[in-house]
């Protein structure tokens, strides 16, 4: 399954802001997160409720406000392909300084300056040439096992031996798209982190397993099923159902899997699932494959090219945080909307047409999150006796 890293991606840098061009589908989160900080959305005045006593709340305000919401949906290439063709080329005719002082501000090492000119501008050049030659040998849906250097990690490792008696990995991961993982870890909870930084602190003897089921036409359920769980708390607490509330890093990875509809992954289904199960997985290679050897050439050039590799991960990541935000918005705002027409300052018709625009905004979203109230539609759980 491609996530898709594609030979022809040029990613550019405006201070305090990167954006990529990318294939649809993440270009479409791109778009979102820079139209938001390029002001393509609704300006500040137009905020979601009056504050005023003034009685009159005209149907341009709502539709003012639908758009500002809607705006953390699908925003085409930044409003326009003839807006983000010329924005191009502005950045491409920047003069070498302007790009090395971008190139700075990112963290790109000095003697990489060439190389950050020359993808802006579209020329080949040795980062995109290294990316191209191992694109999809690390692809979403992967399973990465680990054990952590730390005294804890060990003893963790070591715990899991009543699971599975060759048990070695104290931590997992899932790939979650092109150079981004998914995982859960005290503190943080669910979040995504860049491959090379979920492998900066473990054993040399990591290994990555895919699932032989997994198809270009599983890439977007999987992508989906991985960003519902985004920003969960982690908690390892005994269940036979997916936590609706919590998440640890092998229980992540089992219910992205059952969410994504995908069977015969022989992913243990007891009440606590281990990194343990997954060793076991990756021993048995019953219908996982293992493909260490390709992800290590592929975690070789993210670990040379860090600071390129976080600007073209960037919309994808932090686009999703606001796609986050916004749902909190949309809820805030009917709640205002309600106080608003208690107080009689808008009519029950203006408030019923906001409701059913923000209703139209939500059924049209492409991300759906665990604490928005509006689930993924997961597989049917299942009982104590098998496994999926």
């Amino acid at each position: 399954m491609r996530c898709g890293l594609r030979s022809d991606w040029l990613c550019f840098k405006l201070p305090q802001l990167s954006m990529s061009f990318q294939p649809v589908g993440r270009r479409a989160v791109g778009g979102r997160l820079a139209a938001s900080r390029l002001g393509l959305q609704p300006s500040n005045r137009e905020t979601c409720f009056p504050n005023t006593n003034n009685k009159i709340f005209v149907r341009n305000e709502i539709q003012q406000l639908a758009r500002k919401m809607a705006a953390t949906d699908i925003l085409q290439t930044m409003s326009s392909p003839e807006k983000s063709e010329q924005l191009l080329a502005q950045l491409r005719s920047l003069p070498d300084s302007a790009l090395n002082a971008m190139a700075a501000l990112d963290g790109v090492p000095e003697e990489q300056y060439p190389i950050f000119r020359a993808h802006i501008r579209g020329e080949n050049n040795p980062f995109l040439e290294e990316m191209s030659a191992v694109d999809g040998k690390l692809q979403g849906g992967d399973v990465i096992l680990m054990t952590g250097k730390s005294p804890r990690s060990k003893a963790l490792a070591l715990s899991q031996k009543p699971f599975y008696g060759y048990a070695r990995s104290s931590h997992v991961a899932l790939v979650h798209a092109d150079l981004i993982c998914i995982d859960a870890i005290p503190g943080a909870g669910v979040s995504n982190r860049l491959v090379h930084d979920v492998l900066s602190d473990v054993e040399d003897d990591w290994r990555v397993i895919r699932f032989e089921g997994v198809e270009d036409k599983h890439a977007d359920t999987l992508r989906r099923a991985a960003s519902f769980y985004l920003a969960q708390p982690y908690k390892i607490k005994p269940s036979w159902k997916s936590g609706k509330d919590f998440a640890y890093c092998s229980e992540l990875v089992r219910k992205v899997f059952r969410d994504s509809e995908l069977t015969g992954t022989g992913i243990n289904n007891s009440p606590i699932v281990a990194p343990a199960h997954f060793d076991q997985l990756a021993d048995q290679l019953t219908r996982w494959k293992d493909v260490t050897a390709d992800a290590q050439a592929y975690v070789a050039v993210c670990r040379k090219y860090p600071a390129m590799v976080k600007i073209m991960t960037r919309i994808f990541i932090e686009g999703l945080k606001l796609n986050r935000a916004r749902f909190d918005d949309r809820k805030n705002a009917l709640k205002q909307a309600q106080l608003t027409l208690s107080k009689k300052l808008i009519t029950k018709e203006q408030y019923l047409e906001l409701v059913k625009s923000v209703k139209r905004i939500e059924d049209s979203m492409h991300h759906q999150f665990w604490d928005t109230g509006r689930p993924l539609k997961p597989t049917a759980e299942r009982g104590p006796a098998a496994a999926t």
